[in-house]
């Protein structure tokens, strides 16, 4: 039993509420202020002092690539690299280390962001490298890989290549491949490398979540049970690491492709428990504004034919929809593009959920109002990125051109319609530290200039509805808003200890907030 004293605990079931003293027992908050006071006396509880730190419910970030981020943090990462130059100078420090017939995997290459170059890299910029070596770039969104000529001798790509399905093998006017996959097609490359072992998924679910104690996360909604050992053997890896010795809530979405492993896996694996639990079917519809491939409704700027492009035939979205329904499943669908956001209402209202199920509208930074005004009703979650927003514009809006659509990262226009809005990082295609997503959210500023012009400021959300993306909204996501989410009773003992009161400081400080603590299940797992 422990009581938690010298704090400003915010309940944050609405603005401004807060507690004095928290005590807990067995994981579970049981009393609090004064009761919990008098109860710890009694029972000779343990005090443990926050000195004045701010606390709230446990930060879960709704949406991000566990294994992902491991790997990014793990690997050659170019995030934050200024030019193309700077880019190519790291990568050829690091081939310069690899040992005979060895692959090099490069993360994090962000072509919008380098004062040199707008371009995506090519196999001539790598072939400049190594001749030798396979090396691949994985954008920064995570849909486009750039891979150089001894990759492409690897996978065996032609001259004249097509690929069918929800992907694009980039020619140049002679038809030879440039080294450019885009969405599906990536994974020609991707699936070259080996599979993970299970000592070594362990390892970097470890180092993941160490990383995220550290910027408050108790927890994270997290989609990675199709890229690595297989359904099986990534859960069992969740399962064996994450435990009440090394505490970290790990709710995982189910790739499509992986529903009937799901289905077939052994009763234990498929059960939730406190650490690891299953979620919705995840479905990407489409792609990404940055690799000119989500789905919309008026074509990119300079490019009359490009209007994006769908991973599904409408048939075969609908047929995924309605296998997630057999399984009683809600779906949680990847969408970045207006047409692609109208056409998957479309189907949910066919295929509706459960009663009591939510399917969970990933991402949707574009939309137009009468496909929000269509949605109305309909039993839907937002699952929200801010940071999307802070990185994306404005070039995001000379890409797509005059006619994108009006509703643009439109958080307060969603939640005035009804709807849950969860919010999370996508890492690592963002830092999943909440408090850029939350400054974000509040400012509508963009990293290009932080203190400078507010985009579509009418959009913005108020720093208590920022926090509840991260509390409320999150718990929610996952349908475990009686559990987790809030500071009361029979909660679990989940806590993000700041320093600073965001509430009573300038807006445009959000940034700077510091993690003082981070508790999962009454335990101290990150204290700085």
């Amino acid at each position: 039993m422990k009581l938690w004293m010298n704090g400003k605990f915010y309940i944050m079931n609405k603005p401004g509420q807060t507690a004095t003293h928290v005590l807990t027992d067995k994981e579970k908050i049981i009393a609090l202020d004064q009761d919990a006071a008098a109860i710890a006396q009694e029972r000779n509880a343990e005090m443990v002092d926050l000195q004045g730190g701010i606390v709230f419910p446990g930060f879960v970030d709704s949406h991000l690539h566990l294994l992902w981020y491991a790997q990014a943090l793990d690997r050659l990462n170019l995030y934050g690299y200024p030019t193309k130059k700077a880019c190519l100078e790291a990568i050829n420090e690091r081939a310069a280390q690899l040992k005979d017939k060895e692959w090099l995997f490069v993360e994090g290459y962000d072509d919008n962001n380098l004062s040199d170059s707008t371009q995506l890299l090519t196999r001539r910029d790598l072939d400049t490298i190594s001749d030798v070596h396979p090396i691949l770039v994985r954008r920064i969104d995570y849909h486009t890989v750039s891979i150089n000529t001894p990759f492409i001798k690897e996978i065996g790509l032609k001259r004249g290549q097509v690929f069918e399905g929800g992907g694009m093998i980039d020619l140049d006017g002679d038809g030879i491949p440039t080294g450019v996959l885009r969405d599906e097609a990536s994974m020609l490359a991707i699936d070259q490398f080996p599979t993970e072992s299970q000592e070594e998924l362990e390892r970097l679910i470890k180092l993941a979540v160490k990383d995220l104690w550290k910027k408050g996360l108790v927890g994270a909604h997290s989609e990675d049970l199709h890229y690595f050992n297989g359904f099986e053997g990534t859960v069992r890896a969740f399962r064996s690491t994450i435990n009440e010795d090394f505490p970290f809530r790990a709710h995982l979405l189910v790739h499509h492709r992986e529903l009937d492993a799901c289905l077939q896996a052994p009763q234990e694996l498929r059960t939730s428990g406190p650490f690891v639990a299953l979620g919705a079917m995840k479905i990407f519809y489409d792609g990404t504004v940055g690799s000119h491939t989500a789905l919309m409704t008026k074509p990119y700027a300079g490019e009359p034919g490009n209007y994006g492009l769908k991973f599904h035939q409408d048939d075969a979205f609908e047929h995924l929809v309605r296998q997630a329904r057999a399984a009683q499943l809600p779906v949680a669908i990847h969408i970045i593009g207006d047409r692609a956001f109208q056409k998957v209402i479309h189907v949910l209202k066919k295929y509706p959920p459960l009663p009591g199920q939510k399917d969970r509208m990933i991402h949707t930074p574009w939309l137009r109002p009468y496909m929000l005004d269509a949605a109305q009703n309909m039993p839907l979650l937002f699952d929200i990125q801010p940071q999307f927003m802070s990185s994306d514009l404005p070039w995001a809006l000379d890409v797509l051109g005059p006619t994108f659509p009006p509703l643009a990262f439109a958080w307060k226009t969603i939640r005035k319609k009804g709807f849950t809005v969860a919010g999370g990082s996508d890492a690592p295609i963002e830092v999943p530290n909440p408090f850029l997503a939350i400054h974000a959210a509040v400012t509508r500023t963009c990293n290009i200039d932080l203190n400078g012009k507010r985009y579509f400021p009418e959009e913005a959300l108020s720093i208590f509805e920022a926090i509840s993306l991260y509390t409320t909204g999150s718990a929610a996501a996952c349908g475990q808003d009686v559990a987790h989410g809030t500071i009361e009773i029979g909660k679990a003992a989940d806590f993000t200890v700041l320093d600073q009161d965001p509430f009573f400081i300038d807006p445009a400080d959000l940034r700077s907030i510091i993690i003082r603590k981070t508790i999962v299940n009454e335990r101290i797992v990150f204290e700085k």
